[in-house]
């Protein structure tokens, strides 16, 4: 397993399938991981999952399909965060 603690993460697709299980390995090695989709219900389900299981994570709605949405996101995670990495 890889060490990601201190890191933050932003997953996109993470509310099901391979996003989600990618969010939470890398919560499992400790990053705190935003679980990014539109489905709110299966990001909201994943995050809360992350954080039972000792994790830090939040839920975050972003549209992959448009830029100026992902900019804004990164920005907004970054500015949590610090940076992402």
């Amino acid at each position: 397993m890889f060490d990601l603690t201190g890191k933050t993460a932003l997953i996109t697709g993470a509310a099901s399938g391979i996003g989600a299980a990618t969010a939470e390995v890398f919560a499992r090695a400790g990053a705190f991981v935003f679980v990014a989709d539109l489905d709110e219900a299966g990001g909201m389900s994943v995050a809360e999952r992350i954080r039972a299981a000792g994790g830090g994570a939040a839920f975050v709605a972003v549209d992959v399909s448009q830029e100026e949405a992902c900019r804004a996101r990164g920005e907004q995670d970054r500015a949590h965060a610090g940076r992402l990495a």
